[in-house]
């Protein structure tokens, strides 16, 4: 879970003199402030071999301080380098005999490598003489013992014993959130999360995750509210707006989206991610100029980014500029060649411009690279129908019953069936759709209009469909 901010230019100069004076072997010699923040901002950007570095570089200053064998072994913990770890932590509780840091990372590492019994021993012990002040932290190495131990609902139980105690202790917030959906606690969750918002409003990790079990329960409009809740509290709290923008597309409120986007983009900063979601939020919106705009300043930052390039295809072939939308699917193609989504896409673009040789190897290209999905068979069997190449689709048809099945496909090959004049064959295969999925009949129209005036299939549709409404009665 981030919480970036932009970073002060001050600091931003620290670093960067601090890089220079590395790579030139210069004495570096620092406060011991500094140095935590320096290891900090490289532990935030993921940079844990270079957060190692200048953890080394402390310690030879600084090599009767505890902390930085903390921070180091912690480092080390978190690239999976478990036993050097220990033997830094060793060499700090010689220094630091009971330091309740060392200890804690102790009973996770302990963990991680399957000596439950020795995490335990130092959890009961520490449980004995620890402050309140520090209960939650041991409930917190406690929920990692629960997890390695496949406990999940020991571990949800746990993290909130360690929010109660301390209701700032973030990694607990941000752990809750994991334990939640390996437990399946979400009601659980949401009032939980109530409880604590009751008592402190301002809780921004409180917001968020009961936002996410909000969503988790299928409250996606109350999650949204809740999410936005978590970064009009916490202004830099970037994967808030991230989630909480993501729900929004996914409920098709674009507008917010949008709006949570540009609020993103003031505090953090260009992300190639972000400005690819608001060009999808622009080209959902029929906004085509201003998704194209997004995705060719994109391409300016990325010019070998594939996705961008489909996404633009998609703009060029809603505006129904076939030829630049076919030039954007070849790019994207060209430098993603197994994307099953490209193919079909410029599949149907070559067949708006009657390219249907090119139009068909594209199609069959689409269910090469993704043989389980119907979706793709059927968008091929239909342009084969279309075609008049009845009995190829009949033959697709019987090579897709090898890796996936559908109404769908049934109702592809009930409408072949149909224009080969196998009529009861093809009442079969729409029965037999009907009854598998009653919503995707208009397939049947959308590939032969004529069968709109078919009596006998429209008196089976009838039917099916007082079925369907009585199965939703009940």
């Amino acid at each position: 879970m981030e919480h970036r901010t932009k970073r002060d230019i001050t600091f931003l100069n620290l670093v960067s003199d601090f890089e220079t004076n590395f790579e030139k072997g210069n004495d570096i010699i620092y406060e011991d402030k500094t140095f935590l923040e320096i290891i900090r901002f490289y532990e935030e950007e993921l940079q844990y071999d270079k957060a190692i570095e200048v953890a080394d570089l402390a310690l030879e200053k600084y090599s009767y301080r505890s902390d930085f064998y903390i921070i180091k072994a912690r480092l080390l913990f978190q690239t999976n380098l478990h036993e050097e770890s220990l033997v830094l932590l060793d060499k700090a509780e010689k220094i630091s005999p009971y330091e309740h840091d060392i200890l804690l990372l102790k009973i996770r590492i302990l963990a991680f490598q399957g000596d439950i019994t020795e995490a335990n021993n130092i959890l009961l012990d520490m449980k004995r003489y620890v402050s309140s002040g520090d209960i939650s932290d041991v409930y917190l190495s406690e929920s990692y013992i629960n997890e390695v131990m496949q406990d999940y609902d020991s571990m949800y139980e746990n993290l909130t014993k360690a929010i109660i105690s301390d209701q700032e202790n973030e990694e607990a917030f941000e752990r809750i959130g994991f334990a939640v959906q390996l437990s399946k606690k979400y009601k659980a969750s949401v009032e939980f999360h109530k409880t604590i918002i009751n008592e402190h409003p301002f809780n921004y990790l409180a917001w968020y995750n009961l936002g996410h079990a909000l969503a988790c329960e299928g409250e996606y409009k109350d999650a949204i509210d809740a999410i936005e809740y978590s970064f009009l509290t916490e202004e830099n709290f970037e994967n808030g707006y991230l989630d909480c923008a993501d729900i929004c597309i996914q409920e098709k409120d674009f507008h917010r989206a949008l709006n949570i986007y540009e609020n993103y983009i003031e505090i953090f900063g260009i992300n190639e991610e972000v400005l690819i979601n608001m060009a999808e939020c622009e080209y959902e919106l029929g906004r085509l100029n201003k998704a194209r705009i997004l995705l060719n300043k994109l391409l300016k930052l990325d010019p070998y980014n594939d996705e961008v390039y489909y996404k633009l295809g998609l703009c060029y072939a809603q505006a129904g500029n076939w030829t630049k939308a076919i030039n954007a699917y070849h790019k994207a193609i060209t430098l993603e060649d197994s994307s099953e989504e490209y193919y079909l896409a410029i599949a149907k673009a070559h067949a708006a411009v009657g390219s249907f040789e090119k139009a068909e190897f594209f199609f069959s290209k689409s269910v090469e690279n993704e043989t389980e999905q119907s979706i793709y068979w059927k968008e091929y069997v239909s342009f084969l129908i279309k075609l008049g190449k009845r009995e190829k689709a009949l033959a697709t048809l019987a090579e897709s019953d090898n890796y996936t099945f559908g109404a769908d496909l049934l109702f592809c090959k009930g409408v072949a069936l149909h224009l080969l004049g196998y009529q009861k064959q093809a009442i079969i295969s729409f029965e037999e759709g009907l009854k598998e999925d009653f919503d995707l009949h208009k397939i049947i129209f959308e590939i032969e209009p004529e069968l709109q005036l078919n009596k006998e299939l429209q008196s089976m549709i009838m039917y099916y469909k007082g079925e369907v409404a009585n199965t939703d009665k009940i």
